[in-house]
């Protein structure tokens, strides 16, 4: 029997993040709460980007949670659990998805899926999350601007409806946050290595802090999320988000 989850539904707003902090100030709303929208013109990403908001054709939502004794300073479990929830939804579909550090989805070298979490934090507790998820599922005409966007359609030739797509997503990060709960965190990060996009495989890098490119590979993450890259003369650096970035190159 398929989960009923309580979901609010809108046309269009601007950010289901940004209404997910509005609904949080005014409403005492159930623990996984979804916000969900056909178009969403104001989405944003990673690094202060938008997010392609589409035509009704993708799945554009957020969840607001209410983790249980979760420490702000492991937060970044939670990015992993949530990537890890994700890519085993789409890997019924087709194998091939992983997780680009820190939480971007992808299949093969294009992004299908963006996820941007927000936390408010009390003490030394993380309050409440909202964690805003755009993933591409019947998208086929992309912007000029984003060459390394993909969709599921893309990927398998097939169409999917949507409303059953987010029931199916919902159900498999719902039960990677029941195994998040009693698992210890070295099994979380074992899990989220399996599936990490291009670790131990040589890769091409910006590091943004000294505007250098350098050439190396990923071989790890260490618990507060920093990435862990060994380069080509076997120097081992580390790197937080919005210091490093990968070096892709458009095909000919």
């Amino acid at each position: 029997m398929k989960q009923i989850f309580n979901i609010l539904k809108y046309d269009t707003i601007s950010s289901t993040n940004d209404e997910a902090k509005k609904i949080l100030q005014k409403l005492k709303v159930p623990n996984f709460t979804i916000i969900s929208t056909k178009t969403q013109p104001g989405g944003k990403g990673q690094r202060g980007n938008t997010w392609y908001g589409g035509n009704a054709n993708n799945l554009l939502f957020s969840i607001i949670l209410k983790p249980e004794n979760l420490k702000a300073s492991e937060q970044f479990y939670l990015s992993k659990i949530i990537s890890l929830g994700i890519t085993d939804c789409l890997n019924t579909e087709k194998i091939g998805f992983k997780i680009k550090w820190p939480n971007d989805i992808y299949f093969e070298d294009k992004k299908i899926c963006g996820i941007l979490i927000e936390n408010t934090i009390s003490g030394n507790n993380i309050k409440n999350s909202i964690i805003g998820i755009g993933l591409n599922i019947n998208e086929t005409d992309f912007p000029k601007d984003l060459p390394f966007a993909v969709s599921l359609k893309n990927i398998t030739g097939k169409n999917y409806n949507i409303e059953y797509e987010l029931t199916k997503l919902l159900e498999s990060i719902q039960e990677k946050i029941s195994f998040f709960k009693k698992s210890n965190y070295s099994q979380i990060d074992e899990l989220y290595h399996l599936n990490l996009y291009k670790i131990n495989e040589p890769a091409e890098f910006k590091d943004i802090t000294n505007d250098t490119i350098f050439k190396g590979k990923i071989i790890g993450t260490l618990p507060e999320g920093k990435l862990i890259i060994k380069t080509i003369n076997n120097e081992t650096r580390h790197y937080g988000f919005k210091e490093i970035e990968f070096i892709r190159r458009r095909q000919a």
